[in-house]
Order: structure tokens, then sequence, then C-alpha cells
């Protein structure tokens, strides 16, 4: 008899745990998506928004839950009845599962009040107005700012880089400052790829100052610790990150799950989370995937599938969007290689989540969408295709 997985949540974790298990486990184990009413958004292209390169594409959950053949109850997890092995929800009756998979992310939080917060989708309006301004010159002096706690950079840089090249292009000269407290530009990438970044953040004319935690008060950014002021009329940051801190679970002092390398929760039983929601300190969708294919490798091995739980060991993959190319990235410091940093796609498909079994996935439902008449192909797909198929795992 089939066990009963339940999925908590419709991110890439949730999502790439699901098709995992569908691929590994078929007929071992019953499926059900756990998440609100609405779509999958694909968050990481909202950058290009303001700018009119592209948009955050959207797929209905039904449909998703459709085509693994999984039920899908709405509603949003409240708490955890682990002995009872039960899901309370906000509404609704409690919902019973043999194991429960919490992908449910994190809790953006905004830091500096007056500042211009890009969480995704929702701020891509407010975020083309400010770029409307500089292109203007109505903003001359424009910071953006990493703040300190659980955030993932890179798509700060992307609004950078493709704000002063926006900028630049409508003959505008705006002075545009980057303050991060990391040592250098996307550090967490390695080396090469970073002194990469370094040299597109340069070559923007974007004034660096990294290994700068900074504060923003009215019209300045304070860089700490010199003390030193930046005069600028606007400022663009990122939310910081918290656990989802749920009841009935254990939790760090940042409110996330801690995990073992196959996504279990420690402490209790017959509960694994990927993703955001985990003590895993970097928050990054294509990790997301990886703890997922983790833990679905655990579940669909003690289900009985024929598969070998392979534990996650994170291979860190992003796609920097620019006005004009994107840069890809990669660190595989777990293998022992080198940083990597090029113009060409680094795995396939070349998506900005680069999931084993999501980005195919996603794929083929915007290729299936582009044949219908009138519609166009997602931003994603018209990229460089030269990259090999075998670059696609991870």
């Amino acid at each position: 008899m089939p066990i009963d997985v339940v999925i908590a949540g419709a991110g890439p974790a949730a999502l790439e745990t699901a098709l995992a298990l569908r691929h590994h486990a078929p007929g071992h184990v019953a499926l059900t998506l756990l998440a609100p009413d609405g779509d999958f958004v694909y968050r990481p292209v909202s950058v290009a928004e303001p700018f009119a390169l592209g948009s955050a594409r959207r797929y209905p959950l039904g449909a998703i839950a459709a085509d693994l053949h999984a039920a899908h109850v709405p509603g949003t997890l409240a708490a955890i009845d682990a002995d009872a092995h039960q899901v309370q929800l906000q509404d609704g009756a409690p919902v019973r599962y043999d194991v429960l998979v919490v992908a449910v992310g994190a809790r953006p939080t905004p830091v500096f009040p007056r500042a211009l917060t890009f969480g995704g989708p929702d701020d891509a309006e407010a975020m083309h107005g400010l770029v409307q301004d500089v292109e203007m010159g109505y903003v001359r002096r424009l910071a953006f700012v990493v703040p300190p706690g659980t955030t993932w950079a890179l798509p700060l840089y992307e609004l950078a880089l493709m704000t002063a090249q926006r900028a630049y292009g409508m003959y505008a000269q705006p002075e545009i400052h980057l303050v991060t407290p990391e040592a250098a530009p996307l550090e967490v990438f390695g080396a090469r790829a970073s002194a990469a970044v370094r040299s597109m953040v340069d070559a923007a004319r974007i004034h660096l100052h990294a290994q700068a935690p900074a504060t923003v008060e009215d019209g300045a950014v304070v860089v700490l610790p010199s003390g030193e002021r930046l005069a600028v009329d606007r400022v663009v940051s990122l939310p910081a990150l918290a656990g989802p801190a749920i009841p009935g679970l254990p939790q760090d002092a940042g409110g996330f799950l801690p995990v073992d390398r196959l996504g279990a929760v420690q402490g209790v039983e017959d509960v694994y989370a990927a993703g955001d929601a985990t003590d895993f300190p970097v928050k990054q969708g294509g990790l997301a995937t990886q703890q997922a294919d983790a833990v679905a490798s655990a579940i669909a091995a003690r289900a009985g599938a024929p598969v070998t739980p392979q534990p996650f060991e994170p291979v860190l993959r992003g796609m920097l969007l620019t006005e004009h190319e994107p840069r890809w990235l990669r660190d595989d410091a777990a293998a022992g290689q080198e940083s990597a940093a090029a113009g060409r796609g680094l795995w396939w498909p070349p998506t900005k989540i680069a999931g084993r079994w999501l980005a195919p996935y996603l794929l083929g439902r915007d290729l299936a969408a582009a044949a219908s008449p009138g519609a166009g192909l997602p931003i994603e797909v018209r990229l460089d295709r030269r990259a090999p198929a075998s670059g696609a795992r991870g």
C-alpha cells in the first residue's frame, strides 16, 4: 500500500520533491500538495520586469497537481501535531500524513523602512518607476544595499547592473553605489566567479563598498565600520529572511528547521524539510531543489522503491541577468572544482532555478504554451542553447 506523503508549500522545493517522488516511487507514494489556491510563481525572473525584459511566469497549482496525479488541498500550514501525524491548518480540518515534507519557505521582512525593498513581482512596478526616474535624471544618486542577516544577494546585483546599463543607454549619468557586507561580490560562488562579477560591477561604473554592513538614515547610507555617509536620493534593498517558526517542530534561533543531509528534521519522526525553511545558510532556489532531491530519495527508499538515498551535496548555480547577456556562475566546492563564470549556459536547461526535475518540467510547459497562437517564448528559452545536456543535473 502506498504511503501518504503530504508536501506543504508551493515553491521550488515543494514541486521538486513532488516531481522527484513521482519519478522515483510511482505506486509507492500517494502525494498531497498542501498549499493555498493559486499559482506557482517563478519569482527569480521578476528582476527583469522593471526593465521590460521579462516577467515572473505563473503556473496553476491545480494543473501541476493534476500532472503529478496528486491531490491538492488548499490551505496554509499553521502547526504540526507530530504525535498524531497531523498538519493543522489556519482554516479547515487537519490533514493526516505518513510522511510530511515542509517546504514553506522563509518569511521576508524589510530591514530599511525608507528603502525600496525588492522582494519579487509585487515590487516590480515600484522598481520600474524608480528606473524611469533615473532615466529622466530625477534620481541622480542611488544606492543598492545588501541588508544584514540572512538573505540572497544576487537579485540586488542584477537590479544594480540593469539600472546602470539602462541609465547609460539613455544618456543619464547617475552615481550608483552597491554596499554589501560580503568580503567580495557574490563571494558565495567562489573566487573566480566573484572576480567576474567584480569586473561587471566596475564596467558598469558602480561604486562598490565591500565588507561594509550599512544602515540607512534620512537621505544617507551610513557605511560601517568607517561611518562614511553616502548622500543618495533613493535606496534599494532586499528583505531579510526569517525561518517559518512552525509550532510543533524544532527550530533554531532564527526560526529555521534543523535538518540532516537527507532533509530529516532533527528530533521529530517522519518529518522532512527542504528549501529556505531549513537551517542551511544559503537561501536559493536551485539549492532548494537539490535539498528536495535528497528528501525525495530518502522517502522513496523508505516507501520500498529501488532507490538509494542520496545526501544533499550543494552545487551552487546562478544566472546573473543584465541588460545585455546573462552571466552563468557555478561553484562546486564539494567536488573540488574551481568556481566558474561564463557567458554561456553551464547547465541545461539554462534556467534561473536549476532543478533536476523542475527545470525540464517547467520548460515543457513553457514550450507547450508558446506553441499556442499568439504566444511568445519565455525569457529563459531565448538564451544560449549550446550547453550540453549532461550539465543539467543538480
